[in-house]
């Protein structure tokens, strides 16, 4: 009814009292909330009860505990009518009041009331045991209710707080991408520093915090329906399994970092040089960094397709009624329970004991191949949309590296150009590309549905071995087929050839240039993800301690909040997917430079007729340099 207790017309009835706690002894109450009718009280049962035929009404009705409007002491309504209507409770414990709520506070042993053991509606027995699970699902029921409804208000509240945190992380993340432009080596260089730096301190700050809290409060003492309504979710923070946990990630991020910077130090420069390439061309091209609005916003609206079409699918089967009876019959010869019935047609005047009531929905046999085809064609235009970005931006910057002279011979407007050019020429090239990884995804879609029915049937660790090396090999297959095709697209935009073509002689390439892929690629991957990470970083720290109340100042501008950690995650995944967008672009620069300049080193050797074309830095650091220059 949309009301809650202690509120508005109820101010007075402060605790919700559950009618048979014993419904919500299964761990779908978490998700579903506890199958009773629930009804506030003004205090909670102070002693047990439950319905039984032998007693006399008169004897009863004082002991009844109904829904709002409903009055036990109509005495023209029997009290076997107001129990059998589920409008009075058919039994209740002792109960004391706790976070808004009648909580059992029986003990062990067997629940009684006048010497007979207490029976729900199902004539089950009442044990203390039932109602403690079912106390402790409620209790996480009414956690994750808390926390959902907390959550919602305070960004509620502070919705201007989190857009501003998001439009501080894009100016921080553009800021970056300026600077790598014009101090790339100096940028790089101080993102490893730094992101070393933040490793140190977060293992520095979440130790201490462990150890302040090593000494936290105990609560062996209360039961186990206690405890669940007791722990707040805020109380997170302030557990020290939680520091601690986060000390040994910090320090795991922290000894990879110093072990890549130790043993790839030599690398780092040519990724640095590579990357500084990389960062001429985005800052001679900065359309390119809103280039990936347009496939971000296709894929949206394939998504909200996919959404819409599952809807339709998912609706249109038929509904199917069926007559349900009371218990003392359905008052008709011609009728019988379970009779399939027309709600609209059927009339319950005339059978007084029967209803007709919704029983199951009816789905057509071809609705779950329209499913798995609506799913397949989510994952193709999916992949689709992404490879069709990524053709535009390596065709752009291929166009970028192969201009002798990057002032004069780049064109006008070379993301325009190359859109166009991916449109006339190269549709069926990212179609089929596409498809191939679309097949894969669907095959490893199929085979996790077969794992999920195969462990509910058997525990075979023989079976479930093979099954997770199935998937592992799959996982692995997709990973390879996208790397071949991204340098297939970028080999593409370079010579426009279709897509086995451009896919065969692009994984020649690589391979004879195995050493350099593996080592300079995984580098610059690195390192552009430290300069992410950075960023993240940077944005996620400050807006810790900003919310948390370490920033005195900043306190009078934030608003009230259940969970400071609410706007905190929030804007650092904001931040994370928006330096994403930003270094994307990044990714794919450094992947078409990359290969055109593992191409460059091959097809060309300096001379007037094959000059390099890759920048001075790249060609010191390879002891290369364009012999017709110096003469």
């Amino acid at each position: 009814m949309g009301r809650v207790c202690g509120r508005g017309e109820l101010q007075n009835k402060s605790f919700l009292l559950f009618f048979d706690l014993t419904r919500c002894a299964t761990p779908k109450v978490i998700a579903t909330g506890c199958p009773t009718p629930q009804v506030c009280v003004e205090k909670c049962p102070t002693t047990n009860w439950f319905y039984n035929p032998v007693s006399g009404d008169a004897d009863m009705r004082p002991y009844l505990i109904c829904q709002d409007g409903v009055n036990p002491k109509n005495e023209s309504v029997t009290v076997q009518q107001f129990i059998s209507s589920g409008k009075c409770a058919y039994y209740y414990v002792e109960s004391e009041p706790m976070a808004g709520r009648c909580i059992p506070s029986v003990q062990k042993g067997l629940i009684l009331f006048n010497g007979t053991q207490i029976r729900n509606e199902d004539k089950d027995l009442v044990t203390s045991d039932i109602l403690t699970k079912a106390s402790i699902f409620l209790g996480k029921f009414y956690k994750a209710t808390e926390v959902a409804e907390g959550v919602f208000q305070d960004i509620k509240t502070s919705w201007w707080v989190l857009l501003s945190g998001f439009g501080v992380a894009m100016l921080v993340s553009f800021l970056w991408i300026i600077l790598l432009r014009f101090i790339s080596a100096i940028m790089i260089w101080f993102s490893l520093i730094a992101f070393i730096g933040l490793s140190g301190f977060g293992a520095y700050y979440t130790l201490n915090k462990y150890l302040t809290l090593r000494s936290g409060i105990n609560n062996s003492t209360m039961t186990a329906a206690e405890y669940e309504f007791s722990k707040e979710i805020s109380r997170f923070a302030e557990l020290e399994t939680t520091w601690l946990v986060l000390f040994i990630i910090t320090v795991t991020i922290l000894v990879v970092c110093l072990l890549v910077l130790i043993f790839l130090r030599k690398r780092i420069n040519i990724a640095i040089a590579l990357i500084g390439q990389a960062s001429k061309a985005v800052g001679d091209i900065m359309s390119t960094l809103f280039f990936p609005v347009i496939p971000y916003v296709l894929q949206l609206v394939f998504l909200v397709l996919f959404c819409v079409v599952a809807i339709l699918l998912a609706s249109a089967g038929k509904t199917e009624y069926r007559i349900m009876c009371l218990e003392d019959g359905c008052g008709c010869p011609n009728v019988k329970e379970n009779d399939t019935c027309t709600y609209e047609e059927f009339n319950n005047t005339a059978c007084p004991g029967a209803s007709c009531q919704f029983f199951d929905y009816v789905v057509d046999p071809n609705i779950p191949r329209l499913h798995i085809y609506n799913v397949f064609a989510l994952f193709w235009s999916m992949f689709f949309v992404s490879a069709f970005g990524e053709m535009v931006l390596a065709g752009t910057f291929a166009s970028w590296y192969w201009a002798f002279n990057k002032s004069k011979d780049v064109p006008t407007l070379p993301v325009t150009s190359s859109f166009c050019r991916t449109i006339r020429y190269h549709i069926g090239t990212l179609a089929f590309g596409s498809l191939i990884i679309a097949i894969v995804r669907m095959i490893r879609v199929i085979l996790e549905y077969i794992d999920h029915k195969i462990r509910e049937k058997t525990d075979s660790k023989i079976i479930r071995c093979i099954m997770c090396c199935c998937r592992c090999c799959l996982w692995c297959l997709e990973k390879f087929l996208k790397f071949i095709n991204r340098n297939a697209y970028v080999y593409c935009a370079i010579y426009g050839k279709n897509f086995c073509v451009s896919a065969k002689n692009a994984f020649s390439l690589i391979m004879r240039n195995i050493a350099r892929v593996v080592v300079l690629d995984k580098v610059t991957d690195f390192l552009l993800f430290i300069g992410k990470m950075v960023v993240v970083g940077i944005i996620g720290i400050a807006s810790f301690f900003i919310f948390s109340g370490e920033v005195k100042p900043a306190q009078k501008y934030l608003p009230e909040m259940n969970y400071y950690l609410t706007p905190v995650i929030i804007i650092t995944i904001g931040t994370f997917f928006i330096a994403s967008a930003f270094f994307s672009v990044y990714a794919m620069a450094v992947d078409t430079l990359f290969l055109c300049f593992l191409e460059d080193c091959e097809r060309n050797d300096g001379s007037e007729e094959k000059p390099y074309f890759m920048s001075k830095d790249l060609m010191k650091i390879l002891d290369k340099k364009n012999k017709f220059k110096e003469a």
